[in-house]
């Protein structure tokens, strides 16, 4: 067992080398990012405020509560992100026969898959959605007792897992269709919407879905509603900030489990 965990942590930590030597050597990529980030969730900011601000709550929910939950979701965007990202390159794998050499080794596939490349740009990300979440924090006048930092980190992590096998669901079709960045665009969408409104703006039973069956309600909007007390619908049985780690380790089981399954069709480039 020792030995396998640290075969597994050197295997990793030499991806994780390999991965920050190519990402850092387009430096005019990394100012890029320093510059668009920001401004992209910046704006999103903005949208909140200027549509609050010149209309009304959205639903009973102001300006500072929106903002505490679009920090929550841009937060949790950030850590799939550096640790995911290569789902979303999964057709470049597919085609180009790349898992080959990954079948051949003697770890698991999935794993390799996953440290093939690891996102360190992706920390901008978690960066501006820190201080945004802080800004929001701020504005609700959030109590960062040791309960509520440990609460919100298990929170963040949960919601992350939960993307994450969104994410991997989707992309793991293609070991059949070939192609999924559609689908890929589609479920960012999704998310984006549903992580930066409250859902209970939606009818019922896009509720329902969000909550049963596609649980992406769990990633803001429901541990928002126990930090700062509001109406979350539905009545569960435990806390809403305790229920999205729990959600996010049930559901990443059976996607990684529907990966390997898909990964029974995968066909070698052939060349």
């Amino acid at each position: 067992m020792l030995a396998t965990i640290r075969h597994y942590t050197l295997a990793t930590m030499c991806s994780f080398k390999l991965s920050l030597q190519r990402q850092f050597e387009y430096p005019i990529q990394i100012i890029s990012c320093f510059i668009m980030v920001p401004m992209m969730y910046g704006s999103g900011v903005l949208l909140l405020y200027f549509m609050v601000e010149n209309y009304q709550p959205i639903n009973g929910w102001t300006f500072p509560q929106l903002t505490f939950v679009y920090g929550i979701g841009n937060i949790s965007h950030a850590v799939m992100m550096i640790f995911a990202a290569q789902l979303w390159n999964i057709e470049k794998y597919v085609i180009h026969g790349e898992f080959d050499r990954m079948i051949l080794r003697p770890m698991s596939i999935y794993y390799q898959f996953l440290t093939n490349e690891i996102n360190f740009i992706a920390l901008i990300d978690l960066i501006t959605g820190g201080i945004i979440l802080s800004y929001g924090c701020r504005l609700v006048e959030f109590n960062w007792s040791a309960y509520n930092t440990v609460k919100i980190i298990m929170v963040v992590l949960g919601a992350a897992l939960i993307r994450f096998s969104i994410f991997t669901v989707i992309c793991t079709i293609t070991f059949w269709t070939k192609k999924c960045m559609s689908l890929v665009a589609l479920a960012n969408e999704l998310l984006e919407r549903t992580t930066l409104y409250p859902v209970s703006i939606y009818p019922f039973f896009l509720q329902f879905i969000f909550t049963f069956i596609i649980p992406v309600a769990f990633i803001s909007f429901y541990p928002a509603c126990e930090f700062l007390g509001q109406d979350a619908y539905f009545n569960f049985p435990i806390g809403l900030s305790v229920l999205t780690p729990i959600i996010g380790i049930l559901v990443v089981i059976p996607a990684v489990m529907f990966f390997n399954y898909a990964l029974k069709s995968y066909e070698s480039s052939g060349s």
